[in-house]
């Protein structure tokens, strides 16, 4: 496959991705005349455009949300949100026996001239903050600590969305500039020149592919398709193979990586791939948030796990800025982001959980700890066990 498949591939896998999207998602003008719109944008937008043929959805949506056209139109430079979580009541067909949907709209821009809406059903959580407004007893305290719940997942989902278009948006970018770059030059640049267009042009689909490597893993853990295959594997040569991976990213951003020649051999049951994905993301998030000039230590030791059960352990240690401590489970969470680690250096909230999840179908356990000096600690204990004689064991997530 050429470069040109390659990138035809990931392109064809985004618009999957948008197609089957649980929140709608419509790419229109600066004036809203709609270029693109998935189906889960046409549902929630059925009983305003009950056709299903929606031309401009600043017009559709006026009655609602009024002034949409307006607020797009003051500045056509500023790439990223231009509004977040506006409101919508929009009238059910039947609005004597229903609640009328709620309707969460954020506005993001692409460029010049394309901007992304982006449509979700808050309908719950609207009506919880409407009860808890009504109700003056003590029951309104319980209802706080859902409405805060609900808040926060919808934080949550609205901070992924942001994210999630500044990571496709960026390496489509990328390597849309570079062809064009290529192409316009192929002529009369020197072939140096070429090649690193080339260069960058694979290296921005490399990160496409691996988001959509996780979105793709996400799907399956939660649909429980994700299978294990168990082979007894030395654990120490697993992860001093995947440090060896990140040596040159360690070495770029000036952060030292210790440990790798001190790992004792040390056997267990695992999934060999899946098990250099966990070790892969906890110490790419080690070494991306550790400050220039600090180390990341790494450990493996056999011991004894709270469950009384032989395991291995693995210790990924950095010297960043820390975990607040009412965060250190959060981080586990979908799509969820440290507060003290949000500095721009991407990424969507989507890595520690697979890993607790990998581990998980292990019969393991990961978990974040604050270290007494500064920094944080990621530890995954590993159960030893012995495969069957005659096969692979085979599971599922």
């Amino acid at each position: 496959m050429n470069g040109e498949e390659d990138i035809g591939a990931e392109y064809e896998a985004l618009l999957q991705f948008v197609y089957m999207a649980p929140v709608g998602i419509v790419q229109v003008t600066n004036d809203g005349t709609v270029v693109m719109m998935n189906p889960t944008s046409a549902q929630l937008l059925l009983t305003i455009v009950p056709d299903g043929n929606l031309e401009n959805l600043f017009t559709a949506l006026a009655p609602v949300v009024p002034g949409l056209r307006e607020l797009v139109s003051r500045d056509s430079t500023a790439i990223g949100p231009l509004c977040q979580d506006l409101r919508a009541n929009v009238p059910q067909p039947d609005s004597r026996e229903k609640d009328p949907c709620v309707l969460s709209l954020s506005l993001i821009r692409l460029d010049s001239t394309r901007v992304m809406a982006l449509l979700s059903d808050v309908s719950i959580v609207a009506k919880r903050e409407r009860e808890l407004r009504e109700k003056e007893t003590w029951h309104k305290a319980s209802l706080q600590l859902a409405l805060d719940a609900a808040q926060a997942a919808n934080k949550a989902k609205s901070e992924f969305l942001a994210n999630i278009s500044h990571e496709l948006r960026t390496p489509m970018h990328a390597i849309s500039s570079f062809a064009k770059l290529g192409h316009g030059k192929s002529s009369d640049a020197p072939r140096e020149k070429l090649q690193r267009y080339f260069e960058n042009i694979d290296g921005s689909a490399s990160r496409l592919n691996r988001l959509l490597t996780d979105l793709l893993d996400l799907a399956k853990i939660e649909s429980g398709k994700m299978t294990f295959t168990l082979v007894r594997c030395d654990v120490g040569r697993t992860l001093a193979a995947t440090m060896a991976e990140f040596e040159a990213m360690a070495h770029e951003r000036g952060v030292g990586l210790i440990g790798a020649g001190d790992l004792p051999v040390a056997y267990a049951c695992i999934d060999e791939a899946r098990m250099k994905q966990v070790f892969a993301n906890l110490l790419s998030n080690a070494i991306k948030f550790s400050p220039k000039g600090s180390s990341v230590s790494v450990a493996l030791r056999q011991g004894t796990a709270e469950t009384g059960d032989e395991c291995i352990s693995v210790s990924v240690c950095d010297e960043g800025p820390g975990i607040p401590p009412d965060e250190l489970e959060a981080v586990f969470d979908k799509f969820v982001q440290s507060t003290k680690t949000k500095t721009g250096a991407g990424g969507t909230g989507l890595g520690l959980p697979i890993a607790r999840e990998i581990v998980a179908a292990h019969k393991g356990r990961v978990w974040a700890a604050n270290r007494p000096d500064r920094g944080t600690e990621f530890r995954v204990d590993i159960p030893i066990g012995v495969p069957s004689a005659e096969r692979n064991e085979r599971m599922v997530a």
